[in-house]
């Protein structure tokens, strides 16, 4: 009779936790790198094309779109994944329910926030943004809230599922489409023309990924939606939304706020263009990081699910190493030629060199705080993850109303830069603590 060696079954459990992450890490790395690379690319001729005042115009109106975004279920992406990544190995069926909910409740949370923006359009664009010329592209930037809710549900599906080879071709198809059809865009009708892009490019995306989704969907809807603990379903999935809901809510909203700080100080578009074109270099800090949240978030939830509290433990950390060393030394590089990556845009963005080496500074605080905050939301600890970002977007809001006046996009850097690294340090003995153990917490 042959006995199994403990040492060899947890070495077998290591193994397949590290094939499985470093193949989501393939897949997702490819997708990010063809897909970032394009759209950075497609941002700077952009950005040259339409002038500091006219990128910074286009930043706002996607901003004030992410704002409208989180009304129309931001939350849902993340309930999608982590309930269809915990349930998908004990129970199918109840993973394809978790899809067929979120993705209903997506469709008429993007629609409610679509009409709300706009109906208000005017207002926002007269009163609060002080560009009364822009309130016909809010109206159509519309599109953005409702098929981006709905895009978001099916990425969220698809990571829950472990797809990350489809997502990987969904997200290159998004970067080959969104390239011409921003330059295009901007070329042809300057910031209307870079917001019809943006909404197409969308359109796309929601059309694509459907294609590919469909294929998870149960074939038979009654039996999906069979059994007693349906309307437990959705009551778990409204909780755990409306809270992440309310935290994006949150955090969105400061970052908002801050923006209008800025543009409202004398020629504070420029300025908000040349902000924009340093943060589009932080975000190719962190697209790894990011590439990499969605991979980690499944992956922990369905260890959650399954009771395996080591692999989860050990995924962890090692998430966290790898995460903190890809982004540490592009970050250093980044720094030392700030002043040529910001000419990249344009001479007039060649003055925000300084802005840039803030704002780089702020990565490592922004990889701690999304990898310790998967953590809690893998949990279901979603009133720390909610707290955490009340947290992250008070401290931001204090320190850009403070300094925003004085420094201009130099003072909404360093307000990035503190907001992120007091929240990091926050989130550390939480993290710390939930990864010790693998029982469910309420939202």
């Amino acid at each position: 009779m042959t006995v199994g060696c403990p040492n060899t079954a947890v070495g077998s459990q290591t193994k397949g936790i590290a094939f499985s992450f470093a193949a989501g890490v393939y897949w997702s790395l490819l997708g990010a790198v063809v897909s970032r690379g394009l759209t950075l690319v497609a941002t700077v001729l952009a950005a040259r094309t339409l002038g500091a005042e006219g990128f910074g115009e286009l930043g706002m109106i996607q901003n004030t779109q992410g704002l409208f975004g989180v009304l129309a279920g931001a939350g849902l992406g993340l309930a999608a994944t982590k309930f269809v990544a915990e349930h998908r190995s004990v129970d199918p069926m109840h993973a394809s329910r978790c899809i067929l909910l979120t993705m209903l409740m997506s469709l008429v949370a993007g629609l409610f926030g679509a009409i709300i923006m706009c109906v208000y359009a005017s207002e926002l664009a007269t009163y609060v943004m002080q560009a009364p010329h822009l309130v016909v592209e809010l109206q159509v930037s519309t599109g953005l809230i409702l098929f981006g809710a709905i895009n978001g549900v099916q990425s969220g599906a698809l990571a829950g599922l472990g797809d990350f080879r489809s997502i990987a071709r969904l997200t290159i198809l998004r970067g080959v489409f969104l390239f011409p059809a921003l330059v295009i865009g901007v070329s042809s009708a300057g910031v209307m023309g870079g917001v019809i892009g943006l909404v197409l490019t969308e359109v796309v995306a929601v059309c694509t990924s459907q294609l590919v989704l469909a294929k998870a969907f149960p074939k038979r809807w009654k039996e999906a939606f069979s059994g007693p603990d349906v309307f437990a379903d959705v009551a778990a999935m409204l909780r755990f939304s409306g809270l992440a809901v309310a935290a994006s809510l949150a955090t969105t909203l400061a970052f908002w706020v801050v923006n209008v700080l800025l543009v409202n100080e004398q020629n504070g578009y420029v300025a908000l263009g040349v902000f924009n074109a340093a943060d589009r270099w932080r975000q190719l800090l962190l697209f790894l990081p990011a590439t990499f949240s969605q991979l980690l978030l499944s992956m922990l939830s369905n260890m959650h699910g399954k009771k395996e509290a080591d692999g989860f433990r050990k995924l962890f950390r090692v998430s966290l190493w790898v995460n903190i060393a890809v982004v540490a030394v592009p970050t250093g590089l980044l720094m030392l030629v700030a002043p040529q990556a910001m000419n990249l845009f344009g001479t007039e963005y060649r003055e925000g060199a300084m802005t840039l080496i803030i704002l780089s500074g702020s990565t490592l605080a922004v990889v701690l705080n999304n990898i310790l905050g998967q953590v809690l939301i893998s949990k279901g600890a979603m009133l720390w993850r909610f707290a955490m970002d009340i947290l992250l977007s008070g401290v931001l809001a204090l320190v850009a109303w403070l300094l925003v006046p004085i420094w201009k996009e130099q003072g909404l850097a360093f307000a990035y830069l503190i907001a992120y690294g007091v929240t990091a340090v926050a989130l550390i003995p939480l993290a710390v603590w939930y990864s010790r153990d693998v029982k469910e917490v309420e939202p």
